[in-house]
């Protein structure tokens, strides 16, 4: 791999941690989803939650979400490239986990449209509110087979990598493969509305959230130090060009 490309990868990779902070800085922190609308708050009280307690946030703060989420597709496509050079020629597992990342954001973005959208006309009625909100979370959570097949794919590259000190260590390939499946509690929102299975519960929102959020970020940073110790390794490619201009 030459300088270019890994400049380019490297750059791919960065969009994952800026999704990450955009996420962290717009939709939980401004937009103020960090304690989001109950689903059992009510028809009335959901509209004023976001027609008038948070309605500037959840405009800026979702703004700012779909542009992490454009920004995620990037590196998406890294995770793939990445994997690929573990898979080799017939890359399923790889592209199956850039393929899922692009679908992720394009899920977020909807998603993010969706409770503007909510909270884009404060005469618009509560069942209209409720109604925009509702979509919003169960396209937002019950995506979460999208994420889960991300792991999957991309912990089962992981496993192929036989060298002793592989792009991604072990321990981090076994969570990424637990912490997909316990992505399944993300499908309680279409069966509660209130408890820990809500779309505002412990398990079906801020557990899926935290988990696949620490994958992201951490897969990258080891992606990264992949990157670094290529760096140091020219490839075969660019050592016969090194020998040529010296003869």
């Amino acid at each position: 791999m030459n300088a270019t490309a890994r400049t380019s990868l490297r750059i791919g990779l960065w969009c994952n941690w800026i999704f990450v902070a955009l996420t962290a800085i717009g939709w939980l922190g401004i937009a103020h989803f960090f304690a989001p609308a109950r689903a059992d708050l009510g028809l009335e009280a959901t509209k004023v939650w976001f027609t008038e307690s948070h309605r500037w946030a959840i405009i800026i703060g979702c703004t700012l979400f779909y542009i992490a989420a454009g920004i995620l597709t990037p590196g998406s496509i890294a995770f793939g490239i990445m994997l690929s050079r573990i898979e080799g020629r017939w890359p399923l597992w790889s592209l199956s986990t850039a393929v899922t990342g692009v679908f992720i954001s394009l899920i977020v973005f909807l998603n993010a449209c969706a409770w503007i959208v909510a909270a884009y006309r404060p005469e618009t009625g509560a069942d209209v509110i409720q109604a925009w909100s509702d979509w919003a979370w169960m396209a937002f959570l019950l995506g979460w087979i999208y994420l889960a097949i991300e792991m999957f794919a991309s912990a089962a590259v992981e496993l192929m990598d036989k060298r002793g000190k592989p792009m991604v260590p072990r321990w981090l390939t076994w969570l990424t493969l637990a912490g997909g499946l316990t992505l399944f509690f993300a499908a309680g929102p279409a069966f509660f509305k209130s408890g820990p299975f809500a779309y505002h519960g412990l398990l079906a929102f801020y557990l899926p959230v935290a988990i696949w959020g620490s994958y992201l970020c951490l897969t990258t940073w080891f992606m990264m130090k992949e990157l670094d110790r290529d760096e140091q390794v020219p490839d075969r490619a660019e050592r016969g060009e090194e020998d040529a201009n010296t003869l």
